[in-house]
């Protein structure tokens, strides 16, 4: 950790304060208006942040200058950043490590695929969580260096994984689905088609690679780059990479932590930390169930580990968390009935219900009794009971993996109960544990059950989301063998075509006679292709996704009560989907490559931007050796779109450049290499950075 005394901070604050003020009142992303003095930079706090951005070129440092305004980063976070050669901010984690070995718990391995897990695999937003180690290169890690990053590895045999690995890795991907269960993404193990703006990748390795050479930053928990999601070239500044072997040799609940955490940074959050700690490690004692940390601070010791708005003692950081991320991701969809429109708590014929959780059941195959709380919501359950005692349990994220420390869920559950009248007859929110129970006399009828994220002793309720599963016995109620109305079911709006991918569809509204819910299940009948079902829902719409253009697909639909009743399925109707939408065109050569001489060790490139689909420009460098051969050619830069300039800190030589642009289709040609001698401050030159006196004129 990284501490100052409070007077060293206030000093620290001031200058701070000094340097980025005239930036304050800029116009946001106009950084044309955002002009300071390079000499403002010497009021930065010493560390890697100042020496880097010493060696910039005057517009990179006003870029990094106005992110660190933007961004609102706490003066000491700014002691555990750099910059790299284009301007763009990182975060290296250098407090973020726990050398300590922990001795885990064995868990049995369930019969689960752990390199094809998916949390919302109909999401646009992924996030690869990849532990398999491989080629890193062309990236703006170390300026386009290669790197052969190591597989996570616990037995030193880093060519198969045992089963402990396995069990790990599950254990690693079910806390991170946790955690970013709130938000429109999917966390998944299974390596993406491409990676783009959407796409994110943090990679579990060691901090040294196969060939013994040092990985990026090597020695801290993980590094990555500050609010680089959503770009264009988000694929260059990827992997965020997390240092399994400075995180108690690749413990699962610190690795988790420092996943969400790294992918946080990409997401644009800077860290939770105090007036004299870069990272603040929470409230409570470790081992209390309720005990609390902020992800982007260090969650490694609680059992309660949420996004945060700076609400805890002493905050440096009041982002908006939740808020950051759902501008970026979205919310997730809520699956598990609202007030109006409760889903059915299935109940055997014992009264017992029960639910599976992401150890034993990662794709949710039995959707029952289970659900996810997004923030501000909650989830309703209705159910039939007879007379007599009942029993009602609801427990978070750690009924998976169960610990009785260092849990990192998210959600701390409330739970209430309601009679058929709708009034609350029962409530439980305990202070002192995560999960709910409520043991009650139940009157004959139909009841319905509430879940929401409640606060604990160290937190509101402002980040009690995420996963929860549902348990008890109730008197099973008078035997219904009565399916829904009408039998068989219908549609009201046949399936059609909504694009090349989506088929819509409306069932008729089903009613019961015992007045509880009903859900409805939509089926697709499709041999010759992949199809898309439905869960059992209680909205009467339905919308396949993923599908393959003019193709057709059948579909019906059947309803059921709370009993378990079920209805006959209406009759197949068909639609086919649309033709996909025409390829678009590889995008058009740049022309007109410069290469300047900044005389300061840096070059000035510019082109010709002659295209208007590419998705981001390549730049390519080589060096020239001293026999007159060309050599470590290497993509240094991915820019984003209408780019027609990039400055390269090359150092002092003979290098040649060239361009390409690029889009989901295809590159086009490079441009023809430009060839240009580098010197020396002492040479003078355009947009070099002052020094001295020479700032003051």
């Amino acid at each position: 950790m990284k501490l100052l005394t409070k007077s060293k901070q206030a000093i620290l604050y001031g200058c701070i304060s000094f340097a980025l003020g005239s930036v304050a009142n800029a116009t946001p992303n106009d950084t044309s208006k955002a002009t300071l003095p390079v000499q403002a930079i010497e009021n930065l706090p010493e560390g890697k942040l100042k020496q880097s951005l010493k060696k910039l070129p005057p517009h990179a440092q006003q870029k990094v200058l106005v992110q660190l305004q933007e961004l609102a980063v706490p003066a000491l976070d700014m002691l555990l950043m750099e910059a790299d050669n284009s301007g763009e901010l990182f975060y290296i984690e250098e407090g973020l490590t726990e050398p300590a070995v922990i001795s885990d718990v064995q868990y049995t391995l369930p019969a689960v695929d752990v390199f094809k897990l998916h949390s919302n695999p109909n999401s646009p937003n992924k996030v690869f969580l990849d532990f398999n180690g491989g080629q890193v290169s062309a990236k703006a890690w170390g300026s386009g260096a290669s790197y052969n990053a190591m597989p996570y590895d616990l037995d030193g045999d880093p060519t198969t994984f045992n089963d402990a690995e396995r069990a790990r890795i599950h254990e690693i991907w079910t806390r991170m689905a946790d955690d970013f269960a709130a938000f429109d993404i999917d966390v998944t193990t299974e390596a993406p088609e491409e990676f783009n703006a959407n796409t994110g990748w943090v990679l579990f390795t060691k901090d040294t690679d196969a060939s013994g050479s040092a990985m990026p930053h090597q020695g801290a928990g993980g590094v990555a780059y500050v609010n680089v999601w959503g770009r264009s070239n988000y694929a260059y500044y990827q992997p965020a990479f997390v240092y399994y072997n400075r995180l108690g040799n690749g413990f699962a609940p610190y690795m988790a932590e420092a996943g969400s955490h790294e992918l946080g940074h990409n997401l644009g959050l800077s860290h939770d930390g105090t007036s004299t700690q870069s990272y603040y490690t929470g409230l409570g004692n470790d081992g209390e169930p309720s005990s609390w940390a902020p992800i982007m601070g260090v969650g490694y010791y609680k059992n309660v580990t949420q996004w945060s708005k700076g609400e805890y003692p002493d905050a440096s950081q009041t982002q908006d968390d939740i808020a950051i991320i759902n501008d970026k991701l979205g919310r997730s969809a809520d699956t598990s009935g609202q007030a109006a429109s409760p889903t059915s708590l299935y109940v055997d014929s014992t009264g017992h219900f029960s639910a599976t959780n992401r150890e034993i059941d990662p794709d949710s195959i039995i959707a029952e009794n289970k659900g996810s709380i997004q923030v501000g919501d909650s989830d309703w359950f209705q159910f039939n009971s007879g007379a007599g005692p009942a029993e009602f349990y609801a427990t978070p994220a750690w009924d998976a993996f169960t610990r009785s420390s260092k849990r990192g869920a998210n959600l701390d559950i409330g739970m209430k109960l309601y009679d058929s009248t709708g009034a609350l007859i029962a409530t439980s929110n305990d202070l002192y544990d995560t999960n709910a129970s409520i043991q009650i006399d139940l009157a004959e009828g139909l009841h319905t059950l509430e879940i929401y994220g409640a606060a604990g002793p160290y937190a509101s309720n402002y980040a009690s989301q995420g996963h929860f599963y549902l348990q008890g016995k109730v008197v099973p109620s008078t035997p219904d063998t009565t399916a829904p109305d009408p039998n068989p079911m219908g549609f009201v709006q046949a399936p059609q075509a909504v694009s090349d991918t989506q088929i819509t569809m409306q069932s008729i509204v089903a009613t019961d006679d015992s007045g509880a819910v009903v859900s409805y299940l939509f089926s697709c009948n499709q041999n010759t292709s992949p199809c898309v079902s439905s869960n059992w829902q209680t909205d009467v719409n339905f919308t396949a996704q993923g599908l393959t253009p003019q193709t057709e697909y059948c579909f019906n639909v059947k309803a059921r009560d709370i009993s378990g009743n079920t209805t006959l399925a209406s009759a197949n109707l068909c639609a086919t989907t649309l033709a996909a939408p025409p390829q678009p065109e590889p995008p058009a050569q740049p022309t007109h490559l410069n290469a300047v001489n900044a005389q300061d060790g840096t070059v000035l490139l510019s082109w010709q931007d002659n295209s208007t689909n590419e998705l981001n420009f390549e730049v390519q460098r080589e060096s020239q050796h001293k026999n007159g051969r060309w050599q470590a050619n290497q993509s240094i830069a991915l820019l984003d779109i209408d780019s027609v300039s990039y400055t390269d800190a090359s150092g002092t030589g003979t290098f040649r450049y060239r361009v390409r642009a690029n889009n989901d289709v295809a590159n086009s040609s490079w441009t023809n290499w430009v060839t240009v001698s580098v010197t020396g401050s002492d040479g003078g030159g355009p947009d070099k950075p002052c020094k001295g006196k020479k700032c003051n004129n």
